[in-house]
């Protein structure tokens, strides 16, 4: 009994550990214990033995174990580990599964899919589908356990039995079940936890702690990396960062864009020099203009025009490009990436030649993003029908982020008295022929408080 109460003294350290640093935790539940006639039965109900590390774990810790951990946003995982986020250990006797029986289903479907499957026992599965089981066509007391792969019908070996398994999994941290996380230790043989992958992993694990602001705030390099990995720039980090020398920061903002080759990290970096450099980075921006640019995306330099150049002269390169590119044939999704950041009354008056159906497709978002005045919403809706289903759409979701407050939407200009309002709605109502619309202005004017 050592072994076992050894495997749940470090499964509750690690929950403690995830735990004390904000991660999220499922405590760890265990079920019964298995009796010897239990384990008979099944054995006799599946038609295999049973591999005798596995019946010990079931006799003598119980029939059924799970529980979950994942990392809080703010603990920084090392990025040879990105793929890493949570773990996790459950197994289950309702879960064990004869799998020649699924291989024969298959088969009798026509399906050339799922020959891998003979031989093996299932008893337990990943989050994602793919299953865990025992291979059992191995001639030995103990079976292998291997990793099936349901998309791809593919096996992995994981480990030579299942307690060899338990104390692999812990010694890496009980690491989550699908194997994009397992992958970076496994080998030929399985789970590996004595390679410089493993190495690594364990003297990170074993240390690590949460990142807050208060630790990298004072460090330029740390305070970038810290907003990089989160994918977040609040007020407080900004103020942080205005701190440091403009020249420094620019230049290794600059060094990391280049750097960085997934569009989420240079976004987030572009972020941090439009909303803490901004004018500062003109010149650069412009230089963006002026000469072909393979290493940026065109619509993160959009996003630095709206932020680092005057608005009027960043509009108008950005539009100018826009339709250059897309000989006039802008979708709203593209109209939306690349505009949606000058929140200018300017983009609705360019909007209004190049706005089409299906206007749900990015239009009526840019429309709500280009601060929208009352002078808007009667021009439009004495346009075309595509105008008026984008102005109905468009307040629509200024209603909704309204009553959530979470995006604090712009207060329209010139909005008219209650009763003047009601009236537009109802004349925009009776104009609707398709009842979803008829219904979304209804619901409009059944909630006006929300607009004053």
């Amino acid at each position: 009994m050592e072994d076992i109460n050894f495997l749940i003294s470090k499964w509750e350290q690690i929950l403690q550990k995830l735990e004390n640093n904000n991660g999220k935790v499922h405590p760890i539940e265990i079920g019964k214990k298995a009796t010897l006639q239990e384990i008979e039965a099944k054995e006799k109900e599946l038609g295999y033995q049973l591999p005798p590390s596995y019946k010990y774990i079931l006799n003598n810790l119980g029939k059924s174990i799970s529980f979950y951990y994942s990392f809080s946003e703010d603990t920084i995982i090392p990025s040879e580990f990105k793929e890493i986020y949570s773990g996790e250990i459950n197994w289950n006797t309702d879960f064990l599964q004869n799998l020649n029986r699924l291989a024969d289903e298959l088969m009798e479907d026509g399906e050339d899919y799922g020959s891998t499957l003979r031989g093996k026992l299932e008893f337990s599965h990943a989050g994602n589908g793919d299953v865990y089981a025992f291979d059992m066509s191995v001639e030995s007391d103990e079976k292998p356990v291997i990793y099936w792969e349901h998309e791809e019908d593919k096996v992995t070996y994981v480990a030579d039995s299942f307690i060899d398994y338990l104390f692999k999994i812990t010694e890496l941290g009980c690491i989550g079940s699908e194997k994009w996380q397992l992958e970076y230790f496994l080998s030929d043989t399985g789970l590996d936890t004595t390679g410089p992958a493993a190495g690594k992993w364990k003297y990170w694990f074993e240390s690590f702690s949460e990142t807050t602001l208060d630790d990298v705030k004072n460090s330029m390099e740390q305070l970038i990396t810290f907003v990089v990995y989160r994918k977040k720039l609040d007020k407080e980090t900004i103020d942080f960062l205005q701190k440091f020398n403009r020249n420094e920061l620019f230049d290794f903002l600059l060094e990391e864009l280049h750097k960085k080759e997934a569009f989420n990290d240079q976004k987030i970096i572009c972020e941090i020099i439009g909303r803490v450099l901004g004018i500062y980075a003109e010149t650069w921006v412009r230089s963006l203009w002026e000469a072909k640019q393979d290493n940026i995306d065109t619509r993160l330099r959009s996003y630095l025009t709206s932020m680092c150049i005057n608005k009027d002269r960043g509009l108008s390169l950005v539009i100018n490009f826009l339709e250059q590119e897309s000989n006039k044939k802008i979708t709203g999704y593209e109209a939306l990436s690349h505009l949606g950041e000058f929140h200018s009354r300017d983009v609705i008056s360019w909007m209004e030649n190049h706005v089409k159906f299906p206007v749900t497709e990015g239009w009526y978002q840019l429309f709500v993003r280009s601060n929208f005045s009352w002078d808007d919403l009667e021009r439009w809706t004495s346009l075309e029908e595509k105008h008026e289903v984008t102005v109905i759409h468009a307040l629509e979701m200024y209603a909704d982020e309204k009553v959530a407050n979470n995006k604090k939407p712009h207060v329209i200009s010139d909005l008219p008295t209650k009763s003047e309002f009601i009236d537009f709605l109802v004349k925009l109502r009776a104009k609707q022929v398709l009842k979803k619309r008829t219904m979304a202005v209804e619901n409009l004017i059944q909630n006006i408080n929300i607009f004053y």
